[in-house]
């Protein structure tokens, strides 16, 4: 349908997170994305505690250092880029410098949340406090959140803040449930999704072939939206430009 992906958002790295479990397995989930059509991959672990902050950026820069070394060894293209997904709590409020977690040091910062505990007004609060650092919050997999099911339109109150989305490929085939479908599809045809990204954490389901999860997709999605998340958007965070979204509709409640 499309090549030349770009994915912002994989667990690739071996043994840092509940990503891959070995050197073996990045390898081959790398192999696998560019066997898919993904050209740029980015490697963004979990960063939930910033007490580890430190000693995790150290750790993936040496992994992402073997794993480049490893895949020009075997001749393979893909482009590894480096950032993080920061688990956002009240601590966030202590924290005065992010610029080396953001993806691709650049203004733009992969957040998530828990994934039921977390309230509209809690998440208006940390990407408010993230904006004042001049930073672009991305929020990762909306369509997961309690507080978006209950109420899908939030996302326009927190878009018009500012605040940009990443929903996770497989969300509208329904690997995670149907009302994640929903919001992930309104999401889509009413101009929300800004990036896609695997989200990928092994080699059997959550894996980085976003091309056979979106070969999967229901009919009547905007395709020419799809290929701008997926090939065209992510270009702004590699080169640090300024993104624009341009929203279309109002997204429907469930």
């Amino acid at each position: 349908m499309f090549g030349n992906i770009t994915d912002i958002h994989s667990h690739t790295l071996w043994d840092i997170d509940d990503g891959a479990e070995d050197f073996n397995e990045s390898v081959e989930m790398c192999m696998r994305a560019e066997d898919a059509g993904t050209k740029t991959l980015f490697l963004t672990p979990h960063l939930m505690y910033w007490e580890q902050a430190e000693d995790l950026y150290d750790e993936r820069e040496e992994k992402t250092d073997a794993l480049c070394e490893c895949l020009e060894d075997n001749d393979s293209n893909i482009t590894l880029v480096k950032g993080f997904e920061i688990l956002c709590d009240d601590e966030i409020f202590d924290i005065r410098f992010f610029k080396p977690y953001t993806l691709n040091n650049s203004r733009y910062i992969l957040i998530e949340f828990n994934f039921f505990k977390t309230t509209l007004a809690d998440v208006v609060s940390w990407c408010d406090y993230l904006s004042s650092f001049g930073l672009v919050p991305i929020i990762a997999h909306p369509e997961r959140y309690g507080f978006v099911m209950d109420n899908p339109s939030c996302v326009e109150q927190l878009s018009e803040k500012g605040v940009l989305f990443q929903i996770n490929a497989g969300s509208p085939t329904g690997m995670f449930g149907e009302g994640e479908a929903y919001v992930a599809c309104e999401m889509l045809n009413c101009g929300y999704v800004d990036f896609i990204g695997s989200d990928a954490h092994d080699l059997r389901v959550r894996n980085t072939d976003i091309l056979s999860c979106v070969e999967m997709y229901p009919d009547g999605l905007n395709l020419d939206l799809l290929k701008k998340a997926a090939c065209e958007n992510p270009e702004y965070i590699l080169k640090d430009g300024l993104y624009v979204p341009q929203r279309l509709d109002h997204i429907a409640e469930m």
